[in-house]
């Protein structure tokens, strides 16, 4: 009697999604994303630029067609290794208005949407089940970020994937995350990490490796369990060597920005609908200051 392998597969791997921009049927780009739930509702979370087609800074197209995605197209792991679960799910409602949340104040400036994400009871009963958890249910470790600490952003570099599970790009902490604040000019914390196109929307988690001295027997140290932590969402470089040819690539390429949980959370409770319309020239999001 042939027996089945036990897989065992990371809660993250199985819950990051690939997520495909689309223009009617012509495919824009392709990015990353992961579920999120908060009051019965799973939502599907990613990057402003990654569904509008925009870039946030300039107000360019990202595509080289000039096209803006009106779907996204999302494939998450099911029980049957390599077979995904495919949802496509509308962008605009009948009157050309975004079906996406953004942050309440800043915008798209705050590079995170979530959007809905259809019922699951939905489908047929005999269908494939899907096997993908929200972010926030996972059972995470309490890490401590600090400066250096190791993470790992998960997603589709140039759409690469094993079996159609994501990849673990290893990073660290380039700035002090301690830092960090929901205000304007303090919420991006920046990683080294060399990532590549299709990362964006990617999770970010905390890793901590950790070792106990056996002070007798014939090994020094033996290793414990690892700690994992959600830290929060990657959205690219912090210098992008195709809108700024001055740029040396090799170093451009290793600085990403990431936004904490924090700012999900808040994105999830608190998310006005974006004011964003495909055919309207792009208006940058100007936060009101307060004046002391």
């Amino acid at each position: 009697m042939t027996r089945t392998a036990e897989i065992r597969v990371h809660d993250v791997s199985l819950s990051t999604a690939m997520v495909i921009a689309m223009c009617d049927d012509q495919e824009v780009s392709r990015s990353t994303g992961f579920l999120w739930s908060h009051d019965e509702q799973v939502h599907l979370v990613t990057n402003w630029h990654c569904i509008t087609g925009v870039n946030l800074l300039t107000g360019r197209y990202l595509s080289n067609t000039g096209a803006r995605p009106n779907c996204i197209r999302v494939a998450l792991p099911t029980n049957k290794l390599g077979q995904k679960l495919g949802y496509e799910i509308p962008l605009f409602d009948e009157r050309g208005d975004p079906l996406w949340r953004v942050h309440p104040k800043a915008g798209e400036q705050v590079d995170i949407v979530i959007i809905d994400l259809p019922d699951e009871r939905e489908r047929p009963a005999n269908y494939l089940r899907m096997l993908a958890k929200p972010m926030n249910v996972v059972n995470w470790d309490r890490l401590e970020p600090v400066v250096g600490g190791e993470l790992f952003v998960v997603g589709f570099p140039r759409n690469l994937h094993m079996h159609g599970l994501p990849l673990w790009k290893r990073a660290t902490f380039a700035t002090e995350p301690g830092l960090f604040v929901d205000e304007p000019d303090r919420r991006q914390v920046w990683i080294d990490c060399a990532s590549r196109e299709g990362m964006s929307g990617s999770p970010v988690v905390q890793v901590k490796h950790a070792h106990k001295l056996r002070p007798h027997g014939d090994r020094e140290y033996d290793d414990l369990p690892s700690g994992y932590a959600f830290y929060g969402i990657y959205s690219g470089r912090v210098v992008d060597p195709d809108a700024d040819r001055r740029m040396d690539d090799q170093l451009a390429a290793q600085i990403g920005i990431i936004w904490p949980r924090e700012l999900i959370e808040r994105v999830v409770i608190e998310g006005v609908r974006d004011r964003f319309r495909r055919e309207d020239q792009f208006e940058r999001t100007v936060e009101a200051r307060r004046i002391f």
